[in-house]
């Protein structure tokens, strides 16, 4: 299996970083904050926000738990992000 170029990340990768970005900020969570709650870390949370990691189910479910907020919530955000009204 091919390596994860995260220097030219894929288009839905960078697309769920942003939404996950945008809902913590509306949250008023910083990063270490929701990285806590969901029992990551402040590096994987910027790392996901940036397209650097390409995160698993479980660890978008407990961002999301961490953010009391649903998968509905991300496919909202994410859609937003597509028509380009994230960055």
């Amino acid at each position: 299996m091919p390596r994860a170029d995260y220097n030219n990340p894929p288009e839905s990768l960078v697309r769920l970083g942003h939404a996950l970005k945008a809902m913590r900020e509306e949250r008023g969570l910083k990063q270490i904050e929701l990285g806590t709650a969901a029992g990551a870390t402040e590096s994987q949370v910027s790392d996901i926000e940036r397209a650097q990691n390409n995160p698993g189910w479980i660890l978008i479910a407990r961002l999301l738990d961490g953010m009391d907020a649903t998968v509905g919530d991300l496919a909202d955000a994410y859609a937003r992000a597509e028509h380009g009204e994230l960055e």
